[in-house]
């Protein structure tokens, strides 16, 4: 395992970046609590980044930039650790003009050496354009500040005391940058020490917006390529067992190829979380060296790696790589081997074809690959404008499709037809394990007659019986969880059986349980793996972001 993401290296980063940190916070009191200035004075001299007692709104800049800085630390960041080894090597040159005080190196040299013998550590990217615009941003900031510190210092020069020679104005701009104060040229009036602030304030105004752009997470990247589809095509084909495998060759989905080129690992991308489908596709005994693979990959680049519905088999390898996991709801399968409509649990089946017969519909099969007529590309698109506005929600995406004539065109679809041509209902399947399976993708009806959806899914999977597949699966059913309530259960556990009891009528969990429970299909615990409890909010808008094509602020509003 790469050493940096390990957990014994771990803490070092996080103890520099919350020293940093709470240094940023001091500065953050004295800005909004005057009055608390006192306090800190004694353990200034010990912090690596000293605490100047001037300026409010100096120090308000200089306690959110110490903050982003603190937080790249402790995330690892090369860029991090090149400006805070920069900020403290520069602090004691600087000072050289004065009076030499062993606490001020202590608190510089320490952090130092510690950051110095622990750069390995420190391998998370920022996002290369970005921090090409930080480089540019530093240089082109530092020019302005020294032509401006210059002009500043030349009008202010009857009111300043100290050296007045070249080398001393651009030492003093350097010092009011970097240290907030200046001992080279001191301001004899208020009017002249504002002027000096001024400098600072600029300085530090760009040293904020260097730090910002020089962290940022590597953003997401091109669409996938032709090439690189047609490489998670064929491992899904060679290896693909999971109704939700299909989902990896959509192309709102990123990917990453393990070493051996075997496995695939398909994620989304929000803010810096990166969220997989399901578990990795490849061999199952390469699935474990995939999944660690995958947390190295995301620890280089700055991305939180969350598992979103897994299964139940691969809980042992999440859980050793310190992963906290949880059930977040109920797959289906169908045995389509054994699977007829007799006896008394089938009887809403039952009733819902028969009524469906009696309306006068019949079945059609769209076969893959044959365009639609114009009439009855305007009749699908009909039912599913008036499904999603039932719903008053968009489409979703991740781990469902949305309709698109040209996919239905391409993979096909079953219709639920009166004999005037009127379409009722359509569903999409999509194939998985090898093409021995099949399952449910859109599921679209009118509301006229409620039971017209069971109509479509007993035919389609009477007729998948009958071309020799051996399963079918009806999707997940969120939130659901078949286990009886456990005075064991984890806190995880508890609050999604609370949300599933009380948020029902927001996404109508319970209904979608219920469904498909009447087809008696065989349960599969999905679940969600992730590492850090305090940013689980943060996971919960990642995983509606990615559901959500139109953006998160768009499905909530829905």
């Amino acid at each position: 395992m790469n050493p940096a993401s390990s957990r014994s290296a771990r803490w070092v980063p996080r103890a520099l970046g919350i020293m940093v940190g709470v240094v940023g916070l001091f500065h953050l009191e004295v800005a909004i609590f005057p009055d608390q200035a006192r306090y800190l004075k004694g353990i200034d001299p010990w912090t690596p980044f000293h605490i100047h007692f001037g300026s409010r709104a100096l120090l308000l800049i200089t306690g959110l930039s110490l903050l982003a800085l603190g937080r790249g630390i402790a995330r690892r960041k090369r860029a991090a650790w090149g400006l805070a080894v920069g900020a403290l090597a520069a602090g004691p040159v600087l000072s050289m003009g004065l009076d030499f005080s062993w606490k001020d190196a202590v608190g510089s040299a320490v952090p130092l050496g510690v950051l110095f013998f622990t750069r390995h550590y420190f391998n998370a990217r920022s996002d290369a354009g970005s921090l090409r615009f930080a480089l540019k941003l530093a240089g082109a900031g530092a020019t302005m500040l020294l032509i401006f510190g210059w002009v500043v210092l030349e009008n202010f020069r009857v009111n300043l005391e100290g050296r007045d020679d070249a080398l001393a104005r651009v030492q003093a701009v350097a010092e009011l940058v970097f240290l907030q104060s200046s001992d080279t040229i001191v301001a004899r009036t208020t009017d002249a020490q504002t002027a000096l602030y001024a400098i600072s304030f600029a300085g530090a105004g760009t040293i904020l917006l260097v730090i910002l752009s020089a962290l940022r997470p590597v953003l997401p990247p091109a669409r996938a390529s032709v090439r690189e589809i047609e490489r998670v095509r064929r491992i899904v084909q060679t290896y693909g067992h999971d109704p939700l495998d299909e989902f990896a060759l959509t192309d709102d989905k990123l990917h990453f190829f393990t070493r051996d080129g075997q496995s695939v690992v398909a994620y989304g991308l929000w803010r810096n979380f990166a969220l997989t489908l399901a578990d990795p596709i490849g061999p199952e005994e390469h699935r474990a060296a995939a999944i660690r693979e995958f947390i190295i990959f995301c620890d280089q680049q700055d991305w939180e790696p969350v598992f979103y519905e897994v299964g139940p088999d691969a809980l042992a390898a999440y859980r050793d790589e310190g992963f906290i996991t949880f059930k977040i709801g109920e797959g289906t399968t169908v045995d389509l081997t054994d699977f007829a409509l007799n006896g008394r649990k089938y009887q809403d089946l039952r009733t819902a074809r028969s009524r469906a017969v009696r309306e006068g519909l019949s079945l059609r099969w769209l076969q893959p690959g044959s365009p639609l007529e114009p009439a009855l590309a305007e009749e699908l698109r009909a039912v599913s404008d008036g499904w999603l506005e039932r719903k008053k929600g968009g489409e979703m995406a991740f781990d469902m499709g949305a309709y698109s004539q040209e996919e239905i065109e391409a993979r096909g679809a079953v219709l639920a037809v009166r004999a005037d041509g009127r379409v009722e209902a359509f569903a999409t399947w999509l194939p998985y394990c090898g093409g021995q399976g099949r399952c449910i993708d859109l599921m679209r009806s009118r509301p006229e007659i409620p039971s017209v959806m069971d109509f479509v899914i007993v035919e389609s999977l009477l007729a998948f019986q009958s071309q020799g597949l051996v399963e079918a699966s009806l999707a997940n059913a969120p939130l659901a969880n078949i286990d009886p309530p456990s005075a064991k259960e984890s806190k995880h556990d508890k609050a999604v059986r609370y949300f599933y009891e009380r948020f029902n009528r927001l996404y109508g969990y319970k209904s979608l349980f219920h469904f498909k429970q009447k087809y008696h299909p065989q349960w599969r615990g999905r679940y969600l793996a992730y590492r850090h409890p305090p940013e689980l909010p943060l996971i919960a808008c990642a995983m509606l972001a990615v559901h959500s094509p139109g953006g998160l602020w768009k499905l909530l509003r829905s």
